[in-house]
Order: C-alpha cells, then sequence, then structure tokens
C-alpha cells in the first residue's frame, strides 16, 4: 500500500463530486475528472474514478430499488452497452496526453452546453422556458445518440453521465426517481468498468492508497448530499456546478493541448 500527500487533495475534491452524486444520481467522477486524472494520471485515475463509486452505488441502489424506472434503465443499458466495449479499448489504445485531452473537451462542452440552457438563456437573455412538449423525431435522435456516445465515453473515461443524464432528464421526471435510475445505470456500467480494469492490471498498492485516502472524504459528500436533497434548489445548485465544471475541463484542455505542442 502506498500513501502521498496528493492522495488527499483527490479525497477532498470527491467531497464535492459525491455531494452531487448524492443529490442527483450522477455527476460526482465527472466533476472530480480533471483534479483525480490532474494528479494520479489517467491510467490509475479512471480506475479510481470507477471504485471509489461502487459502495456508494450499491448502497443506493439496495435502498431505493423501488423506486426505479426499470423500462428506462433497459434503455439506457441497452444502447449504452455497444459504446462502453468501443469505450473500454479506446482507453488502452490512446496515449495519457490524447485522452487528459479528450476528457478535458468532453467536460468542457458539457459545461457550456448547460451554461447555456441554465444560466444564459434564462438570466441573461431572459428566454422564457421551452414548454414545446411535442417529440420529434430529432429530439429522438439527439436523445439516442447521447446514450450511445455516452456509453463510449463512460467505457474509456468514466464520464459518460452527463450524456446519459440528456437521455433520462427527459424520460424520468420525477426527481427522486431519476435519481434511482441514474445510480442503478453506474451500477451496472461502473461494476463493469471495474472488472475489465481489473482483469487490464488496472488495480494495484498505488490504486489501493488513493482509495483508502479517499473513501471517507467521499461519504461525507454523499450522505450529505442524500440528506440535502429535497432541500437544495436543484436548478440553482447546478448553475453552480456546471461553472466548476468549466473551469476545471477547460483548465485540463488548455493544459495538456498546450504541452502537446
Amino acid at each position: 500500500m502506498v500513501f502521498e500527500f496528493d492522495f488527499i487533495l483527490v479525497g477532498l475534491m470527491q467531497i464535492v463530486g459525491f455531494f452531487v452524486q448524492g443529490c442527483t444520481g450522477f455527476g460526482c467522477t465527472v466533476i472530480a475528472a480533471s483534479v483525480t486524472n490532474g494528479i494520479l494520471g489517467t491510467t490509475v485515475g479512471v480506475p479510481y474514478g470507477t471504485l471509489i463509486t461502487l459502495p456508494f452505488l450499491y448502497f443506493l441502489g439496495v435502498k431505493a430499488r423501488k423506486a426505479v424506472s426499470w423500462k428506462d434503465l433497459l434503455k439506457i443499458i441497452c444502447l449504452c452497452a455497444p459504446g462502453i466495449l468501443v469505450g473500454n479499448y479506446l482507453f488502452y489504445a490512446i496515449s495519457e496526453s490524447i485522452a487528459k485531452i479528450l476528457i478535458g473537451a468532453m467536460v468542457t462542452l458539457i459545461a457550456l452546453m448547460n451554461i447555456v440552457k441554465h444560466i444564459i438563456n434564462p438570466l441573461v437573455l431572459k428566454k422564457p422556458v421551452d414548454n414545446d412538449t411535442q417529440d420529434t423525431m430529432g429530439k429522438k435522435v439527439f436523445r439516442y445518440g447521447c446514450l450511445i456516445l455516452g456509453g463510449i465515453v463512460h467505457g474509456a473515461f468514466n464520464i459518460g453521465g452527463p450524456l446519459i443524464t440528456v437521455y433520462t432528464i427527459e424520460a424520468v421526471k420525477e426527481k427522486e426517481q431519476f435519481r434511482n435510475t441514474m445510480n442503478m445505470v453506474w451500477v451496472i456500467l461502473n461494476t463493469w468498468n471495474a472488472i475489465v480494469q481489473f482483469r487490464n492490471g488496472a488495480w494495484n498498492g498505488y490504486l489501493g492508497g488513493a482509495l483508502l485516502v479517499g473513501l471517507p472524504c467521499a461519504a461525507v459528500g454523499f450522505f450529505l448530499g442524500m440528506a440535502f436533497l429535497k432541500k437544495i434548489n436543484k436548478e440553482t445548485f447546478l448553475r453552480i456546478v456546471y461553472c466548476v465544471l468549466l473551469f476545471i475541463g477547460a483548465n485540463m484542455l488548455i493544459t495538456n493541448v498546450m504541452a502537446v505542442l
């Protein structure tokens, strides 16, 4: 077992990420991805992001199993599964620098899209809420495309949550059922990723030391998030989260692009 001071910095970031996870059922890995992968390196950071989630995913999965939209869960898994296999291959086929650039670009893009939706449109441009409920073919293609791409991203870097959420947020309207359905998605996908990572030799003493420090921090954030789920204004909270995502994603993208150049 190995210990480094950097493990504490990575662990503190998990408090933020797992607070979001406890509230919404997604976000812990993508929020912490830039810090985790930036400090630990992608080859350790990605399996770290997978394994640190499992105890909490299993806990909530058992606790809230009756409040899951099983029909939508089946659609998500079926469409993500092929992408997961592709992503598992891509993780071991590209360099660490390229992986960091892709992670940073994906997180930045997701953050910008949601900042426009949750901040720019309603608060700056004063656009009214779009109440158009017509589900066009274009909207369906976009949602299902996000599921497929989300599977690839999650299989490679374990940060497919925001893309998969694009589908789930439209399909599952009730707040707690949405969180519980998203949680069950990660129970399945992260368990698969953990098995693949183990078979590829990603588990080692360095990873074990980082997890030993990170798990208590993650627990603090997760259970605080669960406790405040019904009290927090979700829209305001997500605005803060997406601003943080933009900062850390852009930082990883720019830093690694400059390093390559």
